[in-house]
């Protein structure tokens, strides 16, 4: 048996016979730790029942440990050489157990993908440009998608798991904890990766929750008003947007209905607070 692709040495050895140089531009960290690997598939419990989506899936250091627990991996990757050296080294499972996807994951629809290859798991080391906002795309577009399992930078972990009124609570953490329940595993070191990325990454887990609103995009929207202006207060944010301002009343009798008064912040509230808010905003319409 040769060596997990993920071990350093074996990592190493694929770029050099390939001649890649990863691109800090796409965000390329692969990880070359096996063991933290086999936990991160451990972690998410994934069997044979599992049909797993990886975004950004490399030269396929995590997919190699997916592979045999999973019933079948479908896997993404924008870059057209890594794609290439995947389906050299995957050769036998393409098409089988694996489906490659040589796109941008930003651009893709998701629900199509699920529908087409009834995903039930999210597991990946995403890629640290694109992270953040494919969280949100692929739990916003995705139905029967229950759980993510995934490796992120520490800082995007913390803005998802952030508390109210913390310096790092933002309308993405929000908007994230509108969709799912996140919370944080295990850190991984900087040193797991190579090339070695300036910051620390966190494997965190998303269990999606049933959207409350028909419209996430419209209620996405109004958190993002009341965003807008971080260290103003709420209603201040609210009557610099056109579709808000005349609301502005509204918003205040209902933040007293929730013991808030008119000249609190965003940060302050919780995300059942911004439900509650736009709940009695949309049904007084």
């Amino acid at each position: 048996m040769s060596a997990y692709i993920s071990s350093p040495s074996r990592t190493a050895a694929i770029l050099k016979e390939y001649n890649i140089r990863l691109s800090k531009s796409y965000g390329q960290n692969f990880l070359i730790d096996t063991n933290i690997l086999k936990k991160i598939v451990h972690q998410g419990k994934v069997n044979k029942q599992d049909r797993v989506l990886e975004v950004g899936c490399g030269i396929g250091n995590l997919t190699e440990i997916l592979l045999p627990q999973a019933c079948k991996v479908v896997c993404v990757e924008v870059d057209k050489k890594l794609a290439n050296i995947f389906q050299k080294l995957f050769y036998s499972h393409i098409n089988s157990t694996i489906t490659l996807i040589c796109e941008d994951a930003l651009k893709l629809d998701f629900q199509a993908i699920e529908k087409e290859h009834k995903i039930n798991k999210f597991v990946a080391n995403l890629p640290y440009k694109i992270a953040a906002p494919l969280i949100l795309k692929v739990f916003y577009q995705t139905e029967n998608l229950a759980d993510a399992y995934l490796t992120i930078q520490k800082d995007i972990a913390d803005r998802i798991t952030a508390a109210r009124g913390a310096k790092n609570y933002s309308s993405y953490t929000v908007k994230s904890n509108y969709l799912a329940d996140f919370s944080i595993c295990f850190a991984v070191s900087r040193n797991c990766f190579v090339p070695r990325p300036n910051v620390d990454s966190a494997f965190i887990q998303g269990k999606k929750k049933k959207p409350y609103f028909h419209n996430t995009q419209d209620f996405f929207r109004f958190v993002d008003a009341c965003f807008a202006h971080r260290r103003k207060k709420l209603i201040n944010s609210l009557q610099k947007d056109a579709c808000y301002k005349h609301k502005l009343e509204q918003i205040i009798s209902l933040l007293k209905e929730i013991n808030k008064d008119r000249h609190i912040r965003a940060e302050q509230l919780s995300v059942e607070d911004y439900i509650f808010l736009y709940k009695g905003m949309v049904s007084h319409h």
